[in-house]
């Protein structure tokens, strides 16, 4: 069965399927036509052997045998190249016309057969194949037409009707007419469908261009957007241990590991400023060559030869595809599979902070979006830095502040008591239920964090209640803010007196009209202060053993002077 099928147009053999359609069409063309002249070879090689026969010739049947033997055999050797399969086909029709020619002259098929066969070549081979048949064809006929011109009496006697009107003349000019007529538009019909096939295998072959490169991109981009979706996930996750966390030097250790494990690199390091600002310093590393960096604090020049004090100095990234040939890089032996390279400045508040350097062992591995996603990581690094770093200001200066405030309350309240002598005061409740032997509980009276007293308690308990003890505790603060405004309004209205005093002496200086009553008032409002026991003014240029003195006690006398009345004392 396999068999059977293999002789039909539809089945291609291997070796012209790989020709291309035209290869394919011509295939199938040939087989129809052999199978054709099969058919009716059958019938004619019957019909001819019978006559044959009949009349007692033996060589034409053999004739036909070997013509339709061949033809079984070209028909049934599908796997014979199409060039010999294509050449005997053809080359039976022109025996068929060389044999008409024989039997008929120019009278019968001839013609018919001879132009049949240019159109076959046509078919089946190319333009040039068809002119090599014409020609075949025309010096066939032009041979039999010269023979039997030459000759009297022909070998073949029905060749002897080629020299009458009709002769071989007339049938050659015919035989080039028809060929080139119908060989010509099928070269042409063949042409163009050869280009229409050429275009289709063309577009075809864009087409699967086109799909397999769409493929790829779809693919490229499946990747890219699969990139991108980790690069994004990674600039969240850095951000979460960004705003969790607030040791400035486990931060930055945690993003450079999270960002090569996430990134699939070979190194990332950060780098900060030192307080010169003249040097970056390595504060984190990924591997162990980070490690290593760190032990040897390794630092590199702001603006020498490396891409971190490039960056650093031009405050913009920069990325190396090919690291060997990269002008500005600086080479590190701890990192020798770097490959590619790039370097984000870390800005917060338009300062500089430092810079982070990211590493691949791959050539082109960075590009323009890698700069957009890692700079944001970059930018909330500084901006967490930047945060750390005021909120460590803050807290110092907040620590200064209670300091100062811890230092004004006690030298407020000592000097409130180097005023006041000692404050306390001592009540007993007549009233108390006590049992056994009393112990004292004291509470601290807190004012701002610092202590300014105490409130002692007598109780037979060693310890209050949690409802006395908030009650305390209430009464405490209370008291310690009652007291805390008693003292600001004394002072208060020290301070009050004491502009009035500086007032009052103004005037009286305003007032004066020499140097003894300006000395006599200064002297004598100054002796006026409680701790004040004597006031004394000298006045003693330079160069002058005496001086002039003016001096009050104010225990003497009414008018506060000296013993003799007048506030003056000799020159010592």
């Amino acid at each position: 069965m396999n068999f059977l099928r293999s002789l039909l147009p539809d089945y291609t053999p291997a070796s012209v399927a790989e020709s291309g359609e035209l290869a394919i069409l011509r295939e199938r063309i040939l087989q129809s036509i052999l199978l054709g002249f099969l058919v009716m070879g059958t019938i004619s090689f019957v019909v001819g052997v019978s006559e044959s026969l009949a009349e007692n010739d033996v060589l034409l049947p053999m004739l036909y045998g070997a013509m339709f033997l061949t033809l079984l055999v070209t028909v049934l050797s599908r796997n014979w190249s199409y060039g010999v399969r294509g050449f005997i086909a053809t080359t039976l029709v022109y025996f068929l016309g060389v044999s008409e020619l024989i039997e008929s002259g120019s009278l019968g098929d001839v013609r018919m057969f001879l132009v049949s066969y240019v159109t076959l070549v046509a078919i089946l081979f190319n333009f040039r194949h068809m002119i090599y048949a014409l020609l075949v064809s025309t010096v066939t006929i032009t041979a039999a037409g010269l023979y039997v011109n030459a000759v009297e009496t022909p070998i073949f006697p029905a060749m002897a009707n080629m020299n009458d009107g009709t002769g071989w003349g007339t049938s050659l000019i015919m035989l080039i007419i028809l060929s080139i007529t119908l060989g010509g538009s099928i070269i042409l019909i063949i042409s163009g469908l050869q280009a229409n096939l050429v275009k289709q295998a063309e577009l075809t072959q864009s087409l699967e261009y086109e799909r397999d490169t769409l493929e790829d991109r779809i693919q490229e981009r499946t990747r890219s957007m699969s990139r991108r979706l980790v690069q994004l996930r990674t600039a969240a996750e850095v951000s979460r241990s960004i705003s969790a966390l607030t040791e400035p030097e486990t931060l930055i250790q945690q993003v450079v590991d999270l960002i090569r494990e996430r990134f699939d690199l070979y190194y990332v390091g950060v780098f900060l400023l030192d307080a010169q600002g003249q040097n970056a310093v390595l504060q984190a590393g990924s591997g162990e060559a980070g490690r290593r960096m760190l032990a040897e604090r390794h630092r590199l020049s702001v603006g020498g030869s490396s891409m971190i004090g490039w960056t650093i100095s031009n405050r913009k990234a920069r990325i190396a595809l090919d690291v060997g040939s990269e002008a500005v890089r600086f080479s590190n032996p701890n990192l020798p599979l770097t490959r590619s390279e790039m370097a984000l400045p870390i800005i917060a508040r338009e300062n500089v902070l430092g810079a982070m350097t990211i590493q691949s062992s791959r050539p082109n591995a960075f590009d323009e979006n890698d700069i957009a996603v890692l700079q944001g990581i970059a930018d909330s690094l500084g901006t967490a830095l930047d945060n750390d770093r005021l909120f460590r200001e803050t807290r110092h200066n907040l620590e200064e502040i209670r300091a100062l405030n811890r230092e004004y309350l006690q030298r407020s309240w000592s000097e409130t008591i180097d005023l006041h002598g000692e404050l306390a005061y001592t009540f007993d409740n007549p009233t108390a239920l006590t049992q056994g032997e009393s112990k004292l509980i004291e509470v601290p009276v807190v004012l701002r964090d610092e202590v300014i007293g105490y409130l002692a308690l007598e109780t037979d308990r060693a310890q209050l209640s949690e409802e006395e003890q908030s009650f305390v505790e209430n009464i405490t603060n209370q008291t310690a803010i009652a007291l805390e405004n008693a003292r600001l309004l004394e002072e208060t209205e020290r301070r009050a007196v004491q502009e009035q005093k500086i007032n009052e002496l103004a005037t009286r200086f305003s007032r004066a009209i020499s140097i003894d009553e300006i000395l006599r008032a200064a002297v004598q409002e100054l002796g006026q202060l409680p701790s004040v026991a004597e006031v004394s003014v000298r006045l003693a240029p330079a160069g002058n053993n005496e001086y002039q003195a003016y001096s009050v006690a104010p225990h003497v006398g009414s008018n506060g002077m000296g013993s003799n009345g007048n506030g003056k004392e000799p020159a010592a």
